[in-house]
């Protein structure tokens, strides 16, 4: 028993060493690739001989190489590297970090060290956020072991019955994709399993990676604090307008079924509430904002819902072509990444729904492979962004007899082996992975770069809001392109009122002004950053891993699609100079720089007006040859 034991702990504490040397380097490769301090910028390359006073092992391998910082205060780090060719110029190795302080180093193992060493130097204020940060590091390690172990026992489950996952329907095939998806890591983000503000027992019971169903609670507020946005139900805002098709989910409560009097109905509105967001943190936002004495939270819960891999989005169970985005005081993606709904992403994303449903209708090629969610119904309290919801409608028929999968679920691990896109090319494609990605990438780069040098509009559908629909329902295409919750896009808003009034008539009046841009440049970048980068090359470096190829093979089917879609273009009189320069020319492509923007430094350093779009240009360039 004692030598069981003992083996239990040593298996535990290896696998503990390796959760930990897995989050230690992605959040290196995360460092380098965003140059945190200058950790590319200001070094210089230095080879083993240079460390000639160092005794350990680990300066000795023939070919050895380090990044030399003399620039943090009271010393130098020196960190192991090697070279690299995807989203970044340098990787960091298994070695550990150096310290050096005269001729004494030490040596960095942990991740609270590194970061101590990154964060010298810094004011107080500064520091703190690297310290923050090293606290989101122990919380990825924590939340991505818990979901491991609920991985093991659903696929173990799942392994059981063998056709489970074959007989779903699209709604069901959704949810089960994004489950499987949950388990996998963001392909930049170092720390993306990190949910902060999540404990255990939350990310049990409200996370995607378990898929619990749950019940919404119920705050009933004046109706003139609340303000409608598009469809709103005609029973409970009555001076809102229904939804254009007439549509509203039947199960949606009255006060009576969340155990308050009918008769509040005349004066008060009902809004969803997250039960996260429940007791102590709603009471805390009613009071800070002045609203403690005018709200009435409802008595009985209502509507079961299950989350998806956006957490605060639910689908309704009873009526599943409908899911409910609602506030969530979580950060996921970065410390200034909270989980709110600003009222303005109501109308935008409907706004820009729209527009994106009247180019499809004037673009043959896409009209039957690009399908939209309906974002037109939401509503919110007094511009509070704790207080709102956005009911989202699929479109339920278009979907039937189909496989409904993000974009993000493709690369990740399949339940009986393989990757999940190598399974749905087994059933749709007979196999062939590479037929596949051909497919994704016609619709895909065809849909964006003609949006993007057609219309000037550039979507930041990323690998969740970018959803495939795969079928073989006769008279429809194999594979089609699903969009939603495209509140965030870039709009040359000048160009497209100039070349196409009438469609600029539906983005006239953008709450957001971010949205609107005054040339092709964050087109460009947007582009680049969401559709080419996170949609198509984290795909190509992980199907060249699947097809046990070089991913520059990948790659070059990327970039013989590009040059396709822009000499067609090109050929129907648009202007594709800027877009052949930047996606095909230039030495080195824009990246998303979101760990620094979003997580290590303040908005007065970086002057991002938006942290999700702070862009470095330090990529490599994939898609120009050697």
């Amino acid at each position: 028993m004692r030598r069981g034991s003992a083996l239990r702990a040593l298996s535990a504490a290896v696998n503990m060493r390796a959760e930990d040397s897995y989050i230690r380097q992605r959040v290196l490769d995360a460092l380098l690739r965003e140059d945190v301090r200058g950790c590319v910028s200001q070094a210089t390359l230095a080879g083993a001989e240079q460390l000639a006073g160092y005794p350990g092992a680990w300066s000795r391998p023939s070919g050895a190489q380090w990044l030399r910082l003399p620039h943090l205060q009271g010393g130098v780090l020196w960190i192991p590297v090697q070279p690299a060719h995807f989203m970044q110029q340098w990787r960091s190795t298994a070695a550990p970090l150096l310290w050096q302080e005269g001729v004494r180093y030490t040596e960095l193992l942990t991740l609270d060290q590194i970061l101590d060493c990154f964060a010298r130097g810094l004011a107080p204020q500064a520091q703190a956020l690297f310290s923050s940060f090293a606290a989101e590091c122990s919380l990825a390690v924590e939340h991505r072991r818990i979901a491991d172990t609920e991985r093991e026992r659903w696929f173990g489950a799942l392994r059981m019955d063998a056709a489970a996952a074959q007989d779903l329907d699209w709604s069901a095939s959704l949810l089960h994709y994004d489950r499987v998806a949950a388990f996998h890591d963001h392909p930049l983000y170092p720390t993306a399993r990190a949910k902060l503000g999540f404990d255990r027992a939350a990310l049990e019971a409200y996370g995607p990676e378990c898929q619990r169903p749950f019940q919404l609670r119920w705050l009933a507020l004046p109706r003139e604090l609340v303000f409608a946005e598009g469809g709103a139900a005609p029973a409970r805002l009555p001076d809102a307008p229904a939804a254009p098709d007439g549509g509203w989910p039947a199960a949606w409560p009255g006060f009576a079924d969340v155990g308050l009097a009918p008769a509040l109905a005349d004066s008060h509105v009902l809004l969803p509430v997250h039960p996260f967001v429940w007791g102590a943190q709603l009471d805390a936002m009613l009071e800070g904002c002045g609203l403690a004495g005018r709200a009435i939270a409802a008595p009985q819960p209502w509507l079961s819902v299950a989350p998806t891999l956006s957490v605060r989005t639910v689908v309704l169970l009873d009526a599943p072509e409908w899911h409910l985005k609602v506030p969530l005081t979580i950060r996921t993606l970065g410390a200034r990444n909270i989980r709110t709904i600003k009222p303005s992403t109501i109308r935008d994303g409907h706004s820009i729904q729209t527009l994106l449903g009247a180019i499809a209708a004037r673009e043959p090629a896409y009209a039957q492979r690009l399908l939209l969610t309906g974002e037109q119904a939401g509503a919110h309290a007094d511009h509070r962004m704790f207080l709102g919801y956005i009911l989202r409608r699929y479109p339920d028929a278009a979907l039937q007899g189909c496989s409904v999968v993000s974009v993000a679920a493709l690369t990740a691990t399949a339940p009986h082996g393989g990757i999940v896109a190598q399974e749905l090319a087994q059933r749709y494609y007979d196999g062939e992975l590479t037929a596949f990605f051909d497919d994704y990438l016609d619709l895909t780069l065809g849909l964006h770069l003609t949006l993007w040098l057609r219309y000037g509009v550039a979507l930041e559908s990323n690998q969740q809001n970018s959803v495939l629909v795969l079928g073989q329902r006769q008279g429809w295409p194999r594979l089609r392109l699903l969009l939603k919750d495209n509140d965030a896009a870039r709009i040359h808003t000048g160009a497209l009122a100039r070349r196409w009034p009438q469609l600029a008539a539906h983005v006239a009046d953008l709450q957001d002004q971010r949205i609107a841009v005054a040339d092709a440049l964050p087109l460009a970048q947007m582009f680049i950053t969401i559709t080419l980068q996170l949609n198509i090359a984290v795909l190509a470096e992980r199907y060249a891993q699947a097809l046990k190829v070089e991913p520059s093979a990948l790659h070059g089917r990327v970039r013989a699609c590009v040059e396709r879609v822009l000499a067609q273009l090109e050929g129907e009189g648009e202007d594709a100079s800027l877009a052949r320069r930047v996606l095909l020319e230039d030495e080195r492509l824009y990246l998303k720089c979101l760990l620094v923007a979003a997580t290590l430094s303040d908005k007065s350093e970086t002057g991002a007006a938006d942290v999700n779009k702070f862009y470095g240009r330090s990529a490599p360039n994939f898609l120009r040859p050697a």
